[in-house]
This record gives C-alpha cells, structure tokens and sequence, in this order.
C-alpha cells in the first residue's frame, strides 16, 4: 500500500483526469470531490501501519514545525490572515506532506513505475488537449494562451522521460519525450521549458558516460544545432500546427517576432518587495504568503521568496542550511541514480521557484527536502560511500580461515 500511495501521487495527473469518469458514474457522479480524496485517504491509512515505522522523531519534529509555523503567522502577520485561510488546505495536507514522499521514494525500486505512470500522464494529457476537448469544451478557455498550471503538472513527466532516454536511448521514450516537449510548447509558458533544460543539460554534461555516450553526445549537438539553426522555420511549422489544434502559439510567437526573454514585469514587482523589505519594521520579513498585501501572488524569485517569508538574516541562514542539506546528500551518496533523481527534483522545485510560484505551493521543494534527509539517514554501508559492507563475498582466504578456527575454539562440536 506504500507503493500504491506514492504511485498515486507520482501520477496526480491522472488522478484529476479520473474525476471526468466518475462524473459519468450513477450515485458516485454526485460526490466525485469525496471519491477523489477517498482515493488518497484509503491507501494513507492503508499503509499507516508501514509508515509509521518508516519515519523516525526528526521527521515529524519538521513537518510540525512547518504546521506550527504557518498557524503561527495568524499571530504574528494578522494582515496575512485571509490569504493564509485561503490556502491553508492546500498547504497544510497537499504541499507540506510531500516531504514524507520524499523520506517514502526509493528511486531504484519505482524508477520503472514512475517511467510508465509517466508515459501514462503524457499520453492522457494528449488524449485530452487533442481529442476530448475539442469535442466538449471552449478551447479558447482551456488552453488559453498560457495554460501554465497544466505546463507544470506535466513537467516531472515530462522530465522523467528525457531522463529514461539519455539514460537508455530507445525509440518509444524519444518519442514520448518529443510528444512531451511539444505539449509543454502548446502550453504557452516558458518556466516549464527552462526547469526541462536545466535537467537535461546538467544530465548530458555530468551524467552521460556510458560507453558509446561520446557519439550520443554528438548526435545531441549535432540536433541541437540545426534546430537552433532553423529554429525560425520550427517556429512558424509548430505555430501553423497549434492553430489548427487549437493551442496557444505564445510561445512560438515570441521565439518568431522576439520577446523570449521578457521577463513580463517581474523585475517591476520585485524591486516592490525589496522596497516593503527596507522598511526598519520588517526585520522578520513580511510573513508567509504576505506578498498578497501588495498586489502580488509571489517573488517569482526563490532568494526573495525566503527573504519575504523570513526576512534577510534568518532567510539567508536558512538558504545556506538548506544548500548544506542538499550538498552533505548529494555528497554522501555513491548511487549515480539517486544522485540524478536529486538533480531531478532540484531542476522541478528550486529552478522552477527562481522565476515562478513560491516554496510554500510546491510540493517538489519538500519532496526534494524529505529525499534529502532520507540519504542522511541511510547506513553508511548502503549509501554506496565506499564504506566496506561485512559479507562472505568481501572476506579474503586468511580472514575465512581465522573465522573458522574462532569457531572451533569456541564450539569444538562444529570442528568437523
């Protein structure tokens, strides 16, 4: 039921689309909203007994610290107390959880499965933009020019297969990629593009090194450079297809008459909160979720995001413990799968919070947070650190042979 559970949330996506289903069921039509929670609740408790021996004291110490945390902020920033209401549900039992899925992922063991459920959202996002939509929905309204929310639902999927292709080329995972790539085009954002990017590119650098990877890598440059080459002709080819499918071309406008890397008045909004930062009163920041006194959703800046949450000096403490955490991880671990699964959930929250959205609305933050701690807590001797493990496969001849006259000494009647 642990597998079930973390199955479930890998794959969210299609858990949303199920409600299109239940919808269309007699009685459960009525309460599709409690069908879907019960669908999370019953695996929870389910597998409560194997959860409550995978955690330790430290693990709910945090989570109760970020729950504290946040009630505490009605106190302390009462001015911040609608926007707090507003998404205490979301934060409290969608968000700030993901950190116990972090401590749950072994990524060697749900590597395939998190690959196929992958597949799986792709193709249903696919389904739906391009077959059920078009024939029971406004696409003006559910695309829209920059359906980003549905850009990043799609883009760990999305990244988990250009991460099964460089890490083991087939032509289906090329494919699936290549699809994933021009659905997060249509999306019209470019956030979901970049955190895409970051992972790849880090991965091919780093990570490509098996045999053969040097003519992988040349075939890779060599496509690169033609599409940047000919990324006007792209352009233009993929605006013509979105149109008549229906999707947005912001993208592909912006790439053809320029623009790409405007930053949409965000500079504007943040020189706003540093100026709120100034103020001799706000030494703690302005609380949580506190940028909604000034017109604004968030920093769209990840350094800033913290400064306004917690303020200059104890947000900067926090950044450089939170790097700490993810170095000592990364370090310590020996595993190159865990290592590039880290790389993976950094490029899906850390790079993604540097231009969009805050810490506190992304679940990959603290899955990344939780995935951390759970490398820490590992046994040196399974964490692939070079530590030697006590087998028989490990001993030499003298060391057998000194081992099995200890037992004799001690047990004369197993000498023979």
């Amino acid at each position: 039921m642990v597998t079930v559970l973390v199955c479930l949330v890998w794959a969210s996506p299609l858990v949303g689309y199920s409600k299109g289903i239940v919808n269309r069921l007699p009685l459960l039509g009525d309460y599709s909203e409690w069908v879907l929670a019960a669908v999370y609740v019953i695996p929870t408790l389910l597998a409560l007994p194997a959860l409550v021996k995978k955690f330790c004291l430290a693990d709910y110490l945090f989570f109760f610290a970020c729950v504290f945390y946040y009630l505490w902020n009605y106190v302390a920033y009462p001015e911040n107390s609608i926007f707090l209401t507003e998404n205490a549900f979301l934060c409290l039992c969608c968000v700030f959880p993901y950190y116990f899925i972090g401590r749950l992922v072994d990524i060697e063991k749900y590597y395939k499965l998190f690959l196929y459920l992958s597949v799986a959202c792709i193709l249903m996002d696919l389904f739906y933009f391009l077959v059920y939509a078009p024939a029971n929905k406004d696409m003006a309204v559910v695309a829209g020019d920059d359906n980003m929310h549905r850009a990043y639902l799609s883009l760990p999927h999305v990244t988990m297969l250009l991460w099964a292709t460089l890490r083991e080329f087939r032509l289906w995972k090329l494919v699936m990629t290549f699809l994933g790539v021009l659905f997060l085009l249509s999306c019209g954002t470019r956030g979901p593009l970049v955190c895409l990017g970051f992972f790849g590119f880090v991965y091919f650098l780093f990570f490509m090194n098996f045999r053969g990877a040097i003519y992988v890598k040349g075939i890779i440059v060599a496509l690169v450079a033609l599409t940047v080459a000919f990324l006007r002709e792209i352009a233009l080819f993929l605006a013509q297809a979105f149109l008549g499918l229906n999707l947005s071309t912001r993208i592909m406008e912006k790439i053809v008459f320029g623009g790409l890397d405007n930053d949409t008045y965000r500079s504007d909004l943040r020189q706003i909160l540093y100026a709120a930062l100034e103020r001799s009163d706000h030494f703690f920041g302005i609380g949580l979720l506190g940028c909604g006194n000034y017109g604004i959703n968030y920093p769209h800046f990840f350094p800033l995001d913290f400064f306004c949450t917690f303020g200059y000096f104890l947000g900067s403490v926090l950044m450089v413990v939170l790097a700490m955490l993810i170095g000592w991880a990364f370090w310590r671990s020996g595993n190159k799968m865990v290592k590039v699964f880290m790389l993976f959930l950094i490029s899906q929250s850390i790079i993604k919070l540097m231009f969009s959205s805050t810490f506190v609305f992304s679940p990959f933050f603290f899955m990344l947070i939780g995935f951390c701690v759970s490398q820490l807590l590992v046994p040196a001797e399974e964490s692939g650190d070079g530590v030697e493990k006590h087998s028989d496969a490990g001993v030499t001849g003298i060391q057998q042979q000194l081992y099995a006259d200890m037992v004799v000494k001690d047990n004369p009647e197993e000498g023979g």
